[in-house]
């Protein structure tokens, strides 16, 4: 798992609540008279506003409370399923191969090799800045999928790589995504290495830094920092990679908005919401990434480890 933005995460919880409040409308006035309330008005929950999931059914003469998740429901959750894994898979290889060879070469460099957490946060950030390159247009049709810009994965494709519009939207989403991923990618690895590092080289402490519980929690405690850090940059570029490039989502009656770019987003963030703005979300993205950075890492460090020891490279 790598950075999915916060905003774009917000977006889908939104759309998911709505849907379970109307269901748990429906279920309500199903239960009633079989009058609808007056104006569209919702009528709240006789067993007090429980809520389902979105599609989820009640069983049949029960109450509302006793409803049960149905597939349909659970599946919701999982809306956009295959464009994380396009934006998380290929970027993420590349993010960690550049990474190791950088890493490398700069602890073989004079300058560099005394102060290794230099060499960390270099190294986190020249395969970041790589990935990023990948990773660009795959967020781009993720958050389309989970903001309901676009229903399924071709039309977000299509909306995405399939226009000039499009394509500048991914290029300036691209290079106001390198603020965000690029520290971020520096300080999680960062933080990682050196965690480890210090524990080895401190005596009184005694903790096998290799096990994967061990590596789990710095690679949480890296993506939790790092995850936090980067929320405003974060909140600028969802806004940018979920704007409206076409005709139909840019322009209403009235006027046509342009799609702007890092600062002119940063300035409507900031105009919207104040200094504040660019920390919505940061309690969820910081929930979010301290774990998948924890198994990301983990896991990578578990099989490299696998693969060294049983001579696979040679």
């Amino acid at each position: 798992a790598r950075r999915g933005g916060g905003g774009s995460a917000a977006a889908a919880r939104a759309a998911r609540a709505g849907a379970a409040d109307a269901a748990v409308a429906a279920a309500s006035r199903g239960s009633g008279s079989g009058e609808e309330p007056a104006g569209g008005e919702e009528r709240p929950s006789r067993s007090g506003g429980a809520k389902s999931l979105p599609g989820a059914t009640l069983t049949s003469g029960a109450p509302p409370d006793a409803g049960a998740w149905s597939l349909e429901g659970l599946a919701d959750l999982y809306t956009g399923l295959s464009g994380a894994l396009l934006k998380e898979g290929p970027p993420s290889a590349v993010y960690l191969g550049v990474y190791e060879a950088a890493k490398a070469a700069l602890l073989a460099t004079p300058a560099i090799s005394p102060d290794p957490l230099v060499a960390y946060l270099l190294a986190g950030a020249a395969g970041e800045t790589v990935g990023s390159v990948i990773r660009a247009p795959a967020e781009a049709i993720k958050s389309r999928l989970q903001s309901g810009a676009d229903s399924t994965t071709a039309d977000s494709v299509r909306s995405v790589l399939g226009t000039a519009a499009g394509r500048a939207n991914v290029m300036r989403a691209w290079s106001s995504s390198l603020w965000r991923d690029v520290p971020f990618g520096a300080i999680q690895l960062a933080i990682f290495e050196g965690l480890k590092t210090y524990i080895i080289n401190s005596p009184d402490i005694v903790v096998d830094v290799d096990t994967l519980l061990a590596e789990a929690l710095f690679g949480a405690t890296g993506g939790a920092i790092g995850a936090f850090l980067t929320t405003p940059t974060d909140v600028v570029t969802i806004r940018i990679l979920t704007q409206g490039t076409g005709v139909d989502e840019a322009c209403d009656e009235q006027a046509c908005t342009l799609p702007v770019g890092f600062v002119g987003m940063a300035k409507e963030v900031y105009a919207q919401s104040g200094a504040m703005g660019f920390l919505q979300g940061a309690r969820a993205r910081t929930l979010y990434w301290a774990p998948a950075i924890g198994i990301f890492l983990s896991c990578y460090c578990s099989i490299r480890q696998a693969a060294v020891t049983s001579s696979l490279f040679g």
